[in-house]
């Protein structure tokens, strides 16, 4: 077998480690966003048993607010069922708060509370510090390393396999 080949199967068999890497470390980042979480139940008093997809939908709120269900399934890739299933979960636990911008009884927006706003900032909070670590772990290739994996990165994920 060639040189060229070899490196093909050793980077196919390490792209299906990753992808299946992936599940543990969203795992990982669920136990620790729990914990956040037990802390900010223990300050309000109250339990909320928040899914990862309940955090990512506070995050997009944060992020865009205010914002309706259309903008959220984009931007997102939930469904707008599930979003409004969320939606009545996180209004229930007062995390975020509906609105009608201009009159338009049909139009409904999101924003956070003062208690979705301290959610936002824990998941921001754990993102920057993953951030920052990966940054740091790419500190020791060379520019022309790093253009090469944005490119194969790129292509990953335009691939459709």
């Amino acid at each position: 077998m060639q040189p060229t080949d070899l490196s093909k199967q050793w980077i196919f068999k390490n792209f299906i480690h990753l992808v299946s890497q992936q599940e543990t470390r969203e795992s990982k980042f669920a136990v620790r966003m729990r914990e956040e979480m037990l802390k900010f139940e223990k300050e309000f008093g109250e339990k909320s048993n928040l899914t990862l997809s309940d955090i990512h939908l506070i995050a997009c709120i944060g992020d865009f607010s205010p914002i309706n269900v259309t903008s959220i399934s984009e931007k997102t890739g939930l469904t707008k069922g599930s979003i409004t299933r969320i939606s009545k979960k996180l209004l229930k636990l007062e995390l975020i708060k509906r609105q009608q911008i201009n009159d338009n009884k049909k139009e409904v927006y999101y924003s956070l509370t003062p208690k979705g706003q301290k959610v936002h900032l824990i998941h921001n909070r754990l993102h920057h510090e993953i951030e920052e670590r990966f940054m740091k772990f790419l500190d020791k290739y060379t520019v022309e390393q790093l253009v090469f994996a944005r490119n194969l990165m790129q292509d990953l994920a335009e691939w459709e396999y």
